[in-house]
């Protein structure tokens, strides 16, 4: 039947019908596919609806678009803490929540961890389905992402008050508890430096762990610490370096790319032609930097499957 009417249909239209049928078959969100092996990183949002402060906006705006310009676009973003500009206020949430919309349109899951800026009751205020999931932490916003090839797990490492960070014990022990039953890459992370969560311990003697990845300090960087692989990632806006990274994974390993904007200290020059020589050269020597991770196991087709904790 179905044969016999596609007979009777012009040509236009049965080519029109196939190719309904094949965006929908590879998983098409607003006519661009989503590729679950490409993930950008995101830090350091520092938002605000201060008037006098609009390139954290500006700067996150900037990065969300790049999101939507990608195709494929990655199916995941990751936002490594200080999403608010100082003190957690509302209104910073607030504005987290109308520049991430574009993202979730798009079909864009988004995922975050705290930096110490953050507040975990107006967070989860304006956003109260975050709440309503279940914790994997009591009290705790921790996260596990997981795609074809590994797996991101984002830490709580916000004390609400010190600029320092941590994580307690209640996340030490799940998070000890979670990588034993690891058979998968996965990389660890926080807003915070490696040494001020104290992680490297369970990372170091995990295959498994293939880096942690943090925000704090605005910059791009990778280093060997403790015996972890270590990366520090840009600020979508606030000051240092500007810009995101995108991700792409593969069986064998990831590449992690640089996407600079901007370099400025403590707020961009008023005019492009006035910022400094050494700000500009620095955007021109680190944009499209990449740093490669191999993972240090076989091929995720030699893995056993389903052994790794659910995503929230």
């Amino acid at each position: 039947m179905w044969v016999d009417t596609m007979r009777s249909l012009p040509i236009t239209k049965i080519f029109l019908a196939f190719l309904l049928i094949a965006c929908a078959s590879v998983g098409f969100a607003g006519n661009v596919p989503l590729d679950e092996n490409m993930v950008a990183l995101f830090a350091d949002t520092h938002l605000t609806q201060d008037k006098n402060n609009p390139h954290q906006r500006a700067g996150l705006d900037h990065c969300v678009r790049d999101m939507l310009a990608c195709n494929p676009r990655p199916a995941n973003v990751l936002m490594y803490g200080d999403l608010s500009f100082n003190h957690g206020e509302t209104n910073d949430y607030v504005l987290l929540k109308e520049l991430v919309k574009p993202l979730e349109d798009a079909g864009i899951c988004w995922r975050s961890c705290f930096g110490n800026h953050d507040r975990r009751g107006p967070f989860m205020s304006v956003f109260p389905e975050r709440k309503e999931a279940t914790p994997l932490v009591p009290d705790r916003l921790v996260t596990v992402v997981k795609t074809p090839h590994a797996d991101f797990i984002l830490l709580d490492s916000c004390l609400e008050g010190p600029v320092n960070g941590g994580i307690d014990d209640a996340q030490r022990a799940w998070l000890q508890e979670t990588l034993s039953h690891y058979t998968k890459p996965v990389f660890v992370g926080a807003h915070h430096p490696i040494k001020e969560t104290d992680v490297a311990p369970l990372m170091d003697s995990n295959i498994f762990c293939a880096a942690y990845i943090y925000g704090h300090n605005h910059a791009w960087k990778q280093q060997r610490e403790e015996g972890v692989e270590t990366l520090c990632l840009p600020s979508t806006g606030h000051w240092g370096d500007i810009g995101y990274v995108l991700v792409k994974l593969d069986a064998n390993g990831a590449t992690f790319t640089l996407h600079q904007h901007d370099y400025y200290t403590l707020r961009p020059a008023a005019k492009p032609e006035d910022a400094k020589p050494e700000w500009r050269q620095r955007v021109q020597k680190n944009d499209g930097s990449q740093w490669r991770v191999l993972f240090k196991t076989a091929p995720m087709s030699n893995h056993k499957s389903g052994n790794s904790p659910p995503a929230i």
